[in-house]
């Protein structure tokens, strides 16, 4: 009787040495899973942040074009741009140039 005890103890802590075997390796691999996941994560953080910044980038450089389609409109830069490239001016008005 003494030994049945003794060989069902030893088949007890085999498969617990076994069962401990599995959970160690699943730990393991759970482990390699979950670091990836994470460098895997933060690397779209980054990429989420760059395009943001090209996001707010491009909305100000949609504001600035609004802005100057609504400048180009103005009586100011029509007058400025006729007066800069080609030198026209209203009739009543004198151009007074230093001498060189």
């Amino acid at each position: 009787m003494g030994r049945k005890i003794s060989s069902y103890k030893k088949g007890l802590r085999k498969r617990t040495r076994v069962i401990l075997f599995v959970v160690i390796v699943f730990v393991i691999v759970m482990s390699i899973a979950y670091r990836r996941l994470w460098e895997k994560s933060a690397a779209l953080q980054k990429e989420e942040a760059q395009l943001e910044q090209q996001i707010e980038k491009a909305k100000d450089k949609k504001q600035e074009l609004k802005d100057k389609k609504e400048y180009i409109k103005t009586k100011e830069f029509i007058e400025k741009t006729a007066r800069e490239k080609f030198g026209l001016f209203y009739p009543d008005e004198y151009v007074v140039r230093p001498s060189k």
